[in-house]
Parts: C-alpha cells; sequence; structure tokens
C-alpha cells in the first residue's frame, strides 16, 4: 500500500507488520507471564508444604542431635520435587490470566491490539513460557522426583522415607502368578528374596495342582527359574493313579528338598518395587515394567504413569495458550467478573479432566494412551476454536498473516 508524501508529495510504501517471535514486546510479556506463574506456584506450594511437613515435625524432632530447622528446610526441599509437579500445568494457566489481567487493566492489551499485532504474534510469548515450563516440569517429574525420594528411602527421612522403607518386607504379600498364587515375605534388597514362600499351582481346569513351601526363595540368572531351600512340596496324583476311596479321604505325602528349582513366571523388577508408588520410579525402570508380562492391575499403572510423563511436557504449553487466547476473547478491553470466573472455571474444569483421566487410566477403566493424551488434545481443540472466532472478529479469517490486507485505493 502507498501513500502520499505530505512534505515532498512523493510516494512511499506503508511497513508491513511482521511476526517477530522474539522482540521486544515478546520479552516483555515473557517475563510477566513467568513471574507469576511462579508467584502462583509459590503460594500453592507453600500451602502445600504446610499442610505435608507439619504432622512430620515430631519424627525430626525425635532423632536427638538433628538440627530441627536444617532438616525441615532440607525435607521441605525434598518434598517440593514431589508435590510441586502436579500443580504446574494449572499454575501456568493461572499465572498467564494474571498476567493478561493486568494488561487488560492497564490498557497495554487494546494497545497492542490496536497497533495491528495478530494474535498469533499475541501467543508467541504464551508459547515460549509453556515450553520453558513444560521442559522444566519433565524433567523434575521424570528424573528429580525418584531421586528425590530415593534419598528419603535411603536415610529414613521424613515420613515418605519411613513408609517406603525398602528394608522392611511389611508383612506377607499375595502375588498373582500365571496360572498359581505366591504368599511370601519380601526382602526388596538388593538382592530380592523371598521369606517363608508358598507357591500355589493350579491345572488348566483351575484345580489345586502343586503347593511348594520354602524357608527362602531366591531367582536364578536365567530369570524364570526360582531356587527354593529348605522346604517340602505336595504334588497332586494323576487321575488314574487315585486309587477309589468310599471311607475317610487319605492323607497325601510331603516330599522334602534342601534345595529344587522351579519354574515361575513372576517379573524380579516389579517384585523388588512392588509398593512404590509409580510416580516414583525411574525413567528406565518405569519403561521396564510398563512393557513387563505381569499378572497385576499395577501394569496399567505404570503404562498411564508414562504417557502422564510423555504429555505433561507439552500440558503447560497448552493451558498458558489456553489461557492466553480465553482472555484475548473474552476481556481484550475491560475487565468483566463473570468471563474471568469463567476463565478461571475453564482451566480448572481442564485441570480436573486430566487429573480424573489419569485416575481412571490408572485403574484400567480407559486406555494409557487415551488417558495421557485426550484431555491435552480436547484442550488444543478447544483453543483451536477459541483462536478461530478471534480471527473472525478481527477479519483474518483462517489465515495466519498478521493484518487484514487492505487493497490499493482505484484511481479514477
Amino acid at each position: 500500500m502507498t501513500s502520499p508524501d505530505p512534505i515532498g508529495g512523493a510516494k512511499r510504501t506503508a511497513r508491513a507488520v511482521n511476526l517477530a517471535p522474539f522482540g521486544r514486546h515478546t520479552r516483555y510479556m515473557l517475563a510477566s507471564y513467568l513471574r507469576h506463574i511462579f508467584m502462583v506456584a509459590a503460594a500453592l506450594m507453600l500451602i502445600a508444604l504446610t499442610i505435608d511437613l507439619w504432622p512430620q515435625i515430631p519424627l525430626l524432632t525425635a532423632e536427638p542431635g538433628l538440627d530441627i530447622a536444617f532438616a525441615i528446610v532440607r525435607l521441605a526441599l525434598l518434598r517440593v520435587c514431589d508435590l510441586l509437579p502436579p500443580f504446574v500445568p494449572f499454575a501456568t494457566f493461572l499465572g498467564v490470566v494474571w498476567s493478561e489481567t493486568v494488561f487488560t487493566a492497564s490498557q497495554e492489551r487494546m494497545l497492542v491490539w490496536n497497533s495491528g499485532r495478530s494474535p498469533l504474534q499475541c501467543l508467541t510469548p504464551a508459547i515460549l513460557a509453556g515450553v520453558l515450563i513444560g521442559a522444566g516440569l519433565f524433567g523434575m517429574d521424570a528424573f528429580l522426583r525418584p531421586a528425590a525420594i530415593h534419598v528419603q528411602i535411603a536415610e529414613k527421612f521424613g515420613r515418605e522415607g519411613l513408609r517406603l522403607d525398602r528394608t522392611q518386607s511389611g508383612g506377607n504379600h499375595w502375588v498373582a502368578l500365571q496360572g498359581g498364587l505366591l504368599r511370601a515375605e519380601i526382602e526388596y534388597g538388593p538382592p530380592l528374596k523371598l521369606h517363608n514362600a508358598t507357591i500355589y499351582k493350579f491345572d488348566p481346569d483351575g484345580l489345586l495342582n502343586e503347593v511348594d513351601t520354602a524357608v527362602l526363595a531366591t531367582p536364578e540368572a536365567s530369570g524364570d527359574r526360582w531356587l527354593l531351600q529348605d522346604g517340602h512340596f505336595w504334588k497332586a496324583p494323576l487321575a488314574s493313579d487315585a486309587p477309589l476311596s468310599l471311607g475317610a479321604s487319605r492323607e497325601e505325602p510331603e516330599t522334602l528338598f534342601d534345595q529344587r528349582s522351579i519354574p515361575m513366571d513372576l517379573d524380579v523388577e516389579w517384585l523388588g518395587n512392588l509398593g512404590m508408588s509409580p510416580q516414583y520410579l525411574t525413567m528406565t525402570t518405569l519403561r521396564s515394567l510398563a512393557g513387563a508380562h505381569i499378572v497385576s492391575n499395577d501394569l496399567s499403572d505404570f503404562r498411564t504413569r508414562l504417557q502422564a510423563l510423555y504429555s505433561e511436557a507439552f500440558l503447560p504449553g497448552l493451558m498458558a495458550v489456553l489461557a492466553a487466547a480465553l482472555a484475548m476473547l473474552y476481556f481484550p478491553y475491560t475487565l468483566r467478573p463473570f468471563a474471568m470466573i469463567g476463565v478461571l472455571m475453564a482451566g480448572y474444569l481442564a485441570h480436573f479432566a486430566v487429573a480424573a483421566f489419569l485416575l481412571m487410566g490408572a485403574f484400567g477403566y480407559v486406555s494409557a494412551p487415551v488417558a495421557g493424551w485426550l484431555v491435552p488434545a480436547l484442550i488444543a481443540l478447544g483453543t483451536g476454536g477459541v483462536l478461530y472466532v478471534i480471527q473472525k472478529q478481527r477479519g483474518l479469517g483462517t489465515g495466519l498473516r498478521d493484518t487484514p490486507v487492505l487493497q490499493p485505493a482505484q484511481s479514477s
């Protein structure tokens, strides 16, 4: 588009408005987003840590010679790695909404909106904030969280360290096997050992076929066989060998043994982590257990947790873009209380839906990919719909250009 020069009469070309993803205004908004997200996360952590640490203070004061102040600070740092990750996506949403309300109240949004800056440019800071926070969240949840809990377990430090103490068997455990059952006390090790183990095996018709009892059972190098020590076993006789008895049942003898090797389809890695929540497992262990062949509901929990880790790297970005898009649609010029409440409710429902689907995935009601990715996909679709409405309001349609294309005036 050209316009006459008011001084020399010459024509000059109007300056185009182009996408500047790392421009000054983008950096300014990004800093505001990150500042408010940090403030929201800090407030949520203050509440969560108070609730979490207050009951644990007697555990710290019970140990003589322990610097209480140092112990509380150290335990708080370790617990942050466990408490913070679930709140980060929602804190991201609230922080972006907070920044947008400040921009609207100060008329900055109106100034930027009237400058010809497109919705895509206005979303760039939210996208960058989501990328940064998503990368940090994945690193904390996948690596720092398991490392922090293992420090507490190794030192028996705090409530979680005592609860998950791997030197304690926790009594007898019943474990489902392929075609049988196991009852034993578990010494988690390493090396893994089973004490006072009893293995019940059933035939294809579901009838008890064999019982093996041992004082100690350890896995062999082959992985699918176990060595039983100091025990006895009983095996049901074949139907053709069983004598016909019309009176009292005949007692069947048990065979004693010092050592006996038996096949047992039991995943050693899973058994060694029995009782550990999936969020406390390392990525290597989690990937291994997610593909393991185990007869347990834990399998869906492991697979859901793995998908949740992958999807949460994108979730803060989706929540940030959703918050920015809703703010640009519902209060770009003036703050309206009902609009703000509606936007906050939308963010809370998204946060609640993520947690609900992960819980359903952990219990096997939905598949792991659905539990981990359905809600993020719906958030992305919803955000796309909001952006389409904004584009139409500004006369941009579905194009990604910055401003409406202005046709030069026709000369008469």
